[in-house]
């Protein structure tokens, strides 16, 4: 574990933002369907058929954006979301981490601190790739929750119907095409990805 710290720490991206190290050294994982832009690497996962305890749509929902909504602030902490848009307003940035601080309080309280297995993941904007030891039924209808953040015990939470399974190495690959989120959602969460997009396309050339 803090040999993995080591080697995250020594690259330009946030200290626990997984990179795609697994992928480079496994390029055919994803046998060819892969994104063009996508956000991979190795996140905790985990995936229920029903929510426990239930929640409606529109909560997942404004749980999810106040998730996203934080990442961007935090994945880059001088640049803030709204001056990306011409606005810089402290005060609001503040109201994103307390709202965040409490959304973590009421995880810890619903007994949802304790973080999943790691699994090889691929996130784009309309699907969710991942491998795991266990097979999955197609045509299933699934939520997904995967941690972003190691040191943010919140997942984004998303559903959708599982459309395929390949088995590769002793594990299946499985894709889950995601219902259709909230436009605000979808945009903060399409900008997570094509910020992780451009990071590894400079690594790339540094690396070149």
């Amino acid at each position: 574990m803090h040999g993995k710290e080591n080697v995250m720490s020594q690259s330009n991206e946030p200290a626990d933002f997984p990179d795609s190290r697994f992928f480079a050294s496994h390029p055919d994982a994803l046998h060819g369907a892969v994104a063009a832009v996508q956000l991979d690497g190795v996140f905790p996962l985990d995936w229920v058929e029903e929510l426990n305890p239930p929640q409606a749509r529109a909560e997942v929902m404004a749980d999810n954006n106040t998730l996203l909504r934080a990442l961007l602030m935090l994945d880059e902490p001088t640049v803030s979301h709204d001056s990306e848009h011409g606005r810089s307003d402290p005060i609001q940035n503040l109201e994103r981490r307390v709202d965040l601080l409490l959304l973590m309080a009421s995880a810890a309280l619903r007994g949802l601190g304790n973080l999943p297995p790691e699994r090889p993941c691929a996130l784009s904007s309309r699907k969710l790739r991942w491998a795991s030891e266990q097979p999955l039924e197609v045509g299933r209808r699934l939520w997904a929750r995967i941690y972003l953040r190691h040191r943010i015990a919140l997942p984004l939470v998303l559903s959708g119907l599982m459309t395929e399974q390949r088995p590769d190495r002793g594990q299946f690959w499985h894709t889950l095409e995601l219902d259709p989120l909230d436009q605000q959602v979808q945009n903060d969460l399409d900008r997570l990805i094509f910020r992780h997009h451009r990071r590894q396309v400079a690594r790339k050339r540094q690396g070149a």
